[in-house]
């Protein structure tokens, strides 16, 4: 069995497990939008130095930039980034289907009129209330479709 644990080779310690993957910090930053240092001391377990590093790190590639005094954000090239690898489509649908949660929005009009909850994101965006759901099915079978 291959071993997935991704490691970086530190000069006094030898090989080391890594805290956190670029992406996983950039996504970090989209959830919180403005981070410091000691955001990504407390999530991933970096000392004050190197998460100051990595996000200097990340400017420097373009993906963040200085927002205020010690403060940083995400640039439109760090979006895009997210963007590719799926990251923020999935935000997207998370947040979609946690509002949709918070209106009731979980029931669906099936084959014949029957009503059933949403079972994926996919079908949870053409969900309605109960309310709504009730007054289709009640249209239906008043025009004799259900």
């Amino acid at each position: 069995m291959v071993n997935q644990q991704h490691l970086h080779y530190d000069r006094y310690g030898g090989w080391q497990p890594v805290k956190a993957r670029k992406l996983e910090v950039l996504e970090f930053i989209y959830d919180r939008e403005v981070v410091a240092a000691y955001d990504l001391v407390e999530k991933f377990g970096y000392t004050y130095s190197s998460a100051r590093g990595r996000l200097c790190r990340l400017g420097k590639e373009d993906l963040t930039v200085p927002f205020g005094r010690g403060r940083w954000c995400l640039t439109q090239k760090a979006y895009d980034k997210l963007s590719y690898y799926g990251i923020l489509k999935k935000k997207r649908d998370e947040r979609l289907r946690i509002e949709r949660q918070a209106e009731g929005r979980t029931w669906l009009i099936g084959p014949g009129g029957r009503m059933r909850t949403a079972r994926n994101d996919s079908e949870l965006a053409s969900a309605v209330t109960l309310d709504e759901a009730l007054k289709i099915v009640r249209e239906l079978r008043k025009d004799n479709l259900a």
